[in-house]
């Protein structure tokens, strides 16, 4: 009997390993994926990574509903999918928070800058003997927001970048243009009241 060449019988043993693992459910496979998506949510892969999260979730649906339907093979594919859909979805988490975390503390910085605008206009109206009404239809947009970039101050400092992000792009619509505003208030009031006052003549 001639000797047995291992080269030739390894592929054969493969394919006949590979067709009885489509005639079974893959379980295993079928478990790891479902630890990835559970690992993937765990790192708020749902909240920062979204698409990619939905993607291993209709991979996984998917795997589950090909092994009802008897398409072990198929089957075999999305949980593989899903589990590798739901790992990039997890590594994906990290550059998104930082990405939201830039976004807030750009927004957190423009509205501050619009603040500082604010008191440098009330000094310029204080030195012009400007008096406060000028500015009453403002003075309460700009106490509420000092308290919301208080709040934002604090999602941050907490590391909820996500919702520091989405705080910091309101705060920047409503209050961005907030320096302009007073500034604009300061210049109208000077400007109704120019003609009455007097006119200090060099000698």
């Amino acid at each position: 009997m001639p000797p047995i060449d291992p080269l030739r019988v390894l592929p054969v043993l493969a394919c006949a390993l590979l067709l009885l693992a489509c005639d079974q459910p893959p379980a295993k496979e079928l478990a790891a994926a479902e630890a990835a998506l559970a690992q993937a949510r765990s790192a708020q892969a749902d909240a920062y990574a979204p698409e990619q999260w939905k993607a291993a979730e209709l991979a996984l649906a998917q795997a589950r509903q090909k092994i009802e339907a008897k398409d072990y093979r198929g089957a075999l594919s999305s949980a593989m999918d899903a589990g590798e859909k739901a790992r990039s979805a997890a590594g994906a988490v990290a550059s998104s928070k930082l990405l939201a975390k830039g976004a807030a503390q750009l927004a957190e910085a423009e509205v501050q800058a619009a603040l500082d605008e604010v008191a440098a206009v009330r000094e310029q109206a204080k030195k012009a003997k400007v008096p406060a009404e000028a500015f009453a239809e403002l003075e309460a947009r700009a106490l509420e927001a000092t308290q919301a970039l208080a709040a934002l101050g604090s999602s941050l400092e907490k590391e909820e970048p996500l919702e520091a992000q989405k705080a910091g792009a309101s705060l920047k619509a409503r209050f961005a243009s907030l320096g302009t505003d007073f500034r604009a208030a300061l210049d109208k009031w000077l400007e109704d009241h120019a003609r009455g006052r007097k006119v200090v003549k060099k000698k």
